[in-house]
């Protein structure tokens, strides 16, 4: 064998050795964070809400769906219908928590559809059966919506029960920012599967956005329109915040 041969040979048994589980360089690569952006507007005042989410692709579970606990971070911003940043929610998988210490947040990311999974109730997590999950972001418990003084914030949620139709909501708790219904008793909502005029004959609309009789039409979708859903999409740059995170778990700090 000759010299060039045995350096090869060298070369490789060094890079074998540097791969295998537990060596530095498999640690400095277990970090492989993929952050998202997202996005959301109402279907009747125009509220928006969106933020970001990162996560490391080395620990997502077997049936692709990422969960709060899952998470290196989650930001989300809400914006009243003329664009003005009404709250930040940073970290917000760890902050704000309840009486018990937990964060009020459920998530429920399907990273082989890259879709955030919303169709579900608000509480529920089923790693089967997708359509059944739905999130909770921002602060607050929906279960007590009907308790006025109970709770305050600003809250991003999907639907309430299993048998109401896949929809979304926005709600300030306590009405602290002063806003008007929008539909019901939330500041705004996104039907999945309802058009904006079926939303207009419940005759739940709130008159600040809809008052035929007063001249009042201040809708912000299309009476054809439905609902919008959360979009995913993927963001230019992972975090750094996230990548650290996820370095100082890998290295047990």
């Amino acid at each position: 064998m000759n010299r060039g041969s045995t350096k090869l040979i060298g070369l490789l048994s060094l890079v074998a050795m540097t791969v295998l589980p537990g060596s530095a360089l498999a640690r400095n690569n277990y970090c492989a964070i993929a952050t998202y952006d997202f996005h959301w507007s109402g279907q009747i005042a125009g509220f928006i809400v969106n933020g970001s989410f990162s996560y490391n692709k080395n620990e997502v579970p077997a049936n692709g769906i990422v969960r709060e606990e899952q998470l290196y971070g989650l930001d989300v911003r809400f914006y009243d219908p003329q664009g003005n940043l009404l709250r930040k929610y940073r970290d917000n998988h760890r902050y704000p928590v309840d009486d018990m210490g937990q964060p009020y947040v459920n998530f429920a990311f399907d990273t082989l559809a890259r879709r955030l999974l919303q169709d579900g109730t608000w509480s529920v997590d089923d790693d089967n059966r997708r359509f059944r999950n739905g999130f909770m972001m921002g602060e607050g418990n929906p279960d007590l919506r009907s308790m006025p003084g109970s709770q305050s914030g600003l809250a991003f949620w999907s639907r309430p029960a299993d048998d109401k139709v896949p929809h979304l909501h926005v709600d300030d708790w306590n009405d602290d920012l002063g806003f008007p219904i929008g539909f019901s008793s939330h500041e705004d909502v996104a039907f999945l599967t309802k058009t904006t005029q079926d939303r207009i004959d419940t005759g739940k609309v709130g008159s600040a956005y809809f008052d035929p009789a007063a001249g009042v039409n201040q809708l912000a979708s299309d009476p054809g329109a439905m609902g919008e859903g959360v979009r995913v999409v993927r963001a230019k740059k992972a975090s750094w915040r996230a990548y650290r995170r996820c370095r100082a778990k890998s290295k047990g700090w």
